[in-house]
């Protein structure tokens, strides 16, 4: 299943509006990858039919992130310097400061 470079727009514009709201505070704007991953199967769950679907196109999601973030290099993982495993599998996710969303 590929994932369009529209739902990997959807994503960013997300993550950028979601920075600009919250630049104040603690986590300075930064969404947890789960979070991200919630609001887009959320955003689609009216074209997703059943569960099978559902989880799918969950394990998608994570993997556009990795790559956004591993290959693309379009975000940045912070990570909150935790020794629990648990904590660094949902790291923060910010867009890259020099990427442009077009």
């Amino acid at each position: 299943a590929v994932v369009s470079t529209q739902s990997t727009g959807m994503l960013i514009l997300h993550m950028r509006e979601f920075e600009e709201k919250n630049k104040e505070g603690s986590g300075a704007g930064a969404l947890k990858k789960q979070q991200l991953v919630d609001w887009y199967l959320q955003q689609i769950e009216q074209d997703i039919e059943g569960e099978q679907e559902m989880i799918a196109k969950k394990i998608v999601t994570e993997k556009v992130l990795d790559r956004l973030v591993k290959v693309d290099s379009v975000l940045l993982e912070i990570e909150g310097g935790s020794e629990d495993p648990a904590v660094d599998a949902d790291p923060y996710l910010v867009v890259h400061p020099n990427y442009i969303v077009e």
